[in-house]
C-alpha cells in the first residue's frame, strides 16, 4: 500500500509528526473490535486506514481520528433531509437555499487553488492492482456488517424490477399513468433531498472537520515535520482545497493526503 510506504519513509527519518485518519472514535472502535490486527477477518477485509494506524503504532507516532462523530453526522443528515423537504415546499425562500448549496459545491469543485486528483491519478499502478481486490472486498464487508439490511435492499430492488401487467381497460391505464407520474415526481423530490444531504453533510461539512483536524495536527509540530492524512477519495480534493485556502500559521509544516483504498 502506498500509504504504508510513505509513513514508513517518514517515520524512519523521524520526519513524521502524526497520522490523521478519516474516522471518528466510535467508528474506529467498532472497526478495531470487529477486525483486530492479525484476525482472519482483518486479513480478509484489510484496509488502508487500519494498515496506516498499525504502522504508526509500531513507530510510536500519534494517531488522530479526525472525522466528525458518526452520531452527529446522522443527526445532521436527518435534519438536512427534513429541511430540504420543507424548502421544496417554499419556492420563494427554499428553492434559492437549495440552489445555493448545490452552487457552493460546484464552485468548490471548479476551484484551481490546489492540484486535484484527476483521471491520470487513477492510472497509478498500485491503484490498478488493488482495484479487483477492492471490488470484491467492499461488497463483502457490507454483507458481513449488515447482512439482513443488504438482503432486504436486494429484495426490494428485485421487486421494483418486476414487470407489472396492466389490463387494457382505459380507466385502469389512466389510473396507472397517474400513479406512475406521482411516484416519479416523488422520486425526483427524494433524489434532490438525498443529493443535498450527501453534498452538504457527508462531503462539505466533513471536509471542513477533517481540514481542521489536519491544521491542528500541523500546529502541534515543533519542528520541520510532516503530517500524513489518510482520507477517502471523496474528501481528498475538498480537504486539499480548504488547506490551500486557509493553511496553518506555521509556514514550515506540511501535509500529505493519502487516498484510502484497499
Amino acid at each position: 500500500m502506498k500509504t504504508q510506504r510513505v509513513i514508513k519513509e517518514l517515520a524512519d527519518s523521524d520526519d513524521l509528526s502524526s497520522v490523521v485518519i478519516e474516522m471518528c472514535p466510535k467508528r474506529w472502535g467498532s472497526m478495531e473490535k470487529s477486525q483486530p490486527r492479525g484476525s482472519p477477518r482483518r486479513k480478509l477485509l484489510d484496509n488502508e486506514m487500519q494498515a496506516a494506524a498499525d504502522l504508526a503504532k509500531d513507530n510510536k507516532v500519534e494517531i488522530i481520528l479526525g472525522d466528525r462523530c458518526i452520531a452527529t453526522i446522522l443527526d445532521r443528515a436527518g435534519s438536512m433531509f427534513k429541511k430540504t423537504g420543507r424548502d421544496l415546499l417554499s419556492p420563494i425562500d427554499g428553492w434559492p437555499a437549495i440552489a445555493r448549496d448545490f452552487g457552493t459545491f460546484l464552485k468548490s469543485k471548479s476551484s484551481t487553488a490546489t492540484p486535484k486528483i484527476g483521471l491520470l491519478d487513477f492510472t497509478d499502478p498500485l491503484l490498478i492492482m488493488g482495484l479487483p481486490v477492492s471490488l470484491m472486498r467492499y461488497p463483502l464487508a457490507l454483507f458481513l456488517k449488515m447482512p439482513l439490511r443488504l438482503l432486504g435492499l436486494l429484495g426490494t430492488l428485485e421487486l421494483l424490477s418486476t414487470d407489472v401487467v396492466v389490463s387494457g381497460d382505459p380507466g385502469s391505464m389512466n389510473k396507472f399513468a397517474a400513479i406512475s407520474a406521482v411516484l416519479l415526481f416523488g422520486q425526483f423530490l427524494f433524489t434532490i433531498a438525498l443529493a443535498r444531504t450527501i453534498i452538504v453533510v457527508m462531503l462539505m461539512e466533513r471536509d471542513e472537520v477533517l481540514a481542521d483536524a489536519i491544521r491542528d495536527a500541523c500546529r502541534k509540530m515543533d519542528r520541520d515535520q510532516e503530517v500524513v492524512a489518510v482520507l477517502g477519495i471523496a474528501h481528498c480534493n475538498g480537504v486539499a482545497r480548504l488547506l490551500a485556502e486557509q493553511p496553518t500559521t506555521d509556514s514550515t509544516s506540511s501535509t500529505r493526503s493519502s487516498n484510502a483504498k484497499a
